[in-house]
């Protein structure tokens, strides 16, 4: 059985170099616009080259035997063929929708952030692992004694952040602006699955809290350290990165979408305590 490539291509990076090359020879089949256009997500991707520009543009790399544009009408010619496709989520539906029956190889080569990969769980590379450190274990210990102290029943997570070797701030994740919220009105969280649409909440995450009460206070977090319970979410890792704090100190749980590099980007120290 013959075998192709069809895959969404909207530009050309060096994730996609390496992909051509692991598949170099065979015939490559570019997304068309009419079917990308079927998936909003897609059609909102605002560094979307044409595809007939990228058709150009791959031709002349010379890693395949042809490369061709398919549109809506093209792909009933390529059911009976083995198609490879990059392992993301609307390739999944363009297989449901158009290729039910054929035989498809899904690559888990990382393209771009679709949105199984914007939720999937990464594991952390610390800079370091402590685990003999008193003063680092004690200041986790406090952080989570705060934990029952909140009401968030998806999660709870305490914080603290120390300066010069004393607590500035301490705080847990609560909903705003009562405690009560999800009792009063419903929690909009349970509308999502866990790790989805993390923002739609009526919760403050303690360390956004802290951020904003050093703000509040006038309080300089440069060269500060936070110490968590469970590692940040992406946006309150943005926070954490920009506000000047210089290590983050953990106990448990992943990094999502680009919380970690976001911290290493601007010199913040990563420090998992055992």
């Amino acid at each position: 059985m013959k075998r192709i490539i069809f895959a969404y291509i909207p530009v050309i990076h060096q994730g996609y170099l390496n992909f051509f090359d692991k598949y170099k020879g065979l015939d490559l089949y570019i997304m068309g616009r009419d079917v990308a256009y079927m998936y909003r997500s897609l059609e909102k991707d605002i560094r979307a080259v044409k595809p007939e520009t990228i058709k150009d543009m791959v031709e002349k790399l010379r890693y395949f035997n042809t490369v061709e544009v398919a549109d809506e009408n093209d792909l009933v010619k390529l059911k009976d063929l083995e198609i490879v496709m990059p392992d993301e989520d609307y390739m999944h539906m363009v297989q449901e929708k158009y290729f039910p029956d054929a035989k498809v190889v899904y690559d888990s080569v990382f393209l771009r952030w679709d949105s199984d990969n914007s939720l999937k769980k990464h594991v952390i590379n610390p800079d370091h692992t402590v685990s003999t450190d008193k003063f680092d274990r004690e200041m986790l210990k406090k952080a989570h004694d705060n934990v029952e102290k909140s009401g968030d029943w998806w999660r709870q997570i305490g914080g603290l952040i120390v300066k010069n070797g004393e607590i500035i701030l301490i705080a847990y994740n609560r909903h705003v602006p009562h405690p009560d919220m999800p009792y009063i009105n419903g929690d909009p969280r349970a509308s999502f699955k866990k790790g989805m649409q993390v923002e739609l909440s009526t919760a403050l995450h303690s360390e956004a809290q802290m951020v904003a009460e050093a703000a509040r206070r006038g309080i300089c977090l440069a060269g500060t350290s936070m110490y968590v319970t469970t590692f940040p979410c992406p946006p309150c890792a943005k926070l954490i990165a920009f506000s000047g704090i210089k290590k983050l100190f953990y106990k448990e749980g992943y990094a999502m979408l680009d919380g970690e590099s976001i911290l290493k980007s601007q010199g913040v120290e990563i420090v998992r305590v055992e």
